[in-house]
């Protein structure tokens, strides 16, 4: 009898940890049945291998249920992803609307929200780091003839995280900040300026390597000039 209770103790631990992937850098847990490790290995190293950094272990989870991923971050029905950062640890959180289709995008924004709290170290602001994710994880162009109808704040520097005390709307938001990227991308080398920023923050490098003294003059006369092309 204790032989037999000994092996049940030994299985039971063995069997809660069937259910994640494991790979030399990230720790999946509840995946879905079509993500397979060789598809999240995809994406994190074209990730990594884009802002020069190997990520340090981190663990994300996928939910399945809308009510339960709510729960994680209190933040309504509208993520579909969240990655929830500490100075020490960083997790993602999948939501039910990511699907084989989008995974990868969503996935690698995420990914990217994650570097940055790895490497840089609150060098990229706020206004900027949605707008990386963004262009870094291949979403669509941005439509700069809808933008530049819209009410763009007189200081883009102001935008805060888009989910939190805002003051626009986060659809907006996202598109302010990736535009403001695909701007800095035509005005300088935006891998270098990325790379100079891990020893001081992006804004001094903008004026100096960029030479763009009024980040909001030169970003209004860019939408201008992207509306009139379209």
């Amino acid at each position: 009898m204790e032989k037999i209770i000994l092996i049940l103790i030994i299985l039971i631990p063995l069997k809660s940890f069937s259910n994640e992937i494991r790979t030399n850098s990230i720790t999946f847990i509840n995946p879905p049945s079509w993500l397979k490790r060789v598809h999240i290995d995809k994406v994190r190293d074209r990730i990594q291998s884009k802002l020069e950094w190997t990520i340090r272990r981190i663990e994300v989870e996928y939910h399945s249920n809308q009510n339960q991923f709510e729960k994680v971050h209190s933040l309504g029905k509208t993520p579909s992803a969240v990655t929830v950062k500490t100075s020490k640890i960083q997790k993602i959180h999948l939501g039910p609307q990511v699907t084989f289709k989008n995974f990868d995008q969503i996935f690698a924004h995420e990914l990217v929200h994650v570097i940055f709290a790895q490497k840089y170290q609150g060098s990229i602001p706020r206004w900027l780091e949605e707008g990386f994710a963004n262009h870094l994880s291949q979403k669509k162009a941005v439509n700069y003839l809808w933008l530049s109808k819209q009410n763009i704040p007189k200081d883009v520097t102001t935008l805060e995280h888009p989910f939190k005390n805002s003051s626009v709307g986060i659809h907006l938001h996202y598109t302010i900040s990736q535009a403001l990227v695909e701007m800095l991308k035509k005005k300088c080398d935006l891998e270098n300026l990325i790379r100079l920023s891990v020893e001081r923050k992006i804004e001094d490098y903008i004026k100096s390597y960029c030479n763009i003294t009024d980040i909001n003059k030169e970003f209004k006369k860019w939408i201008k000039d992207k509306a009139t092309k379209n």
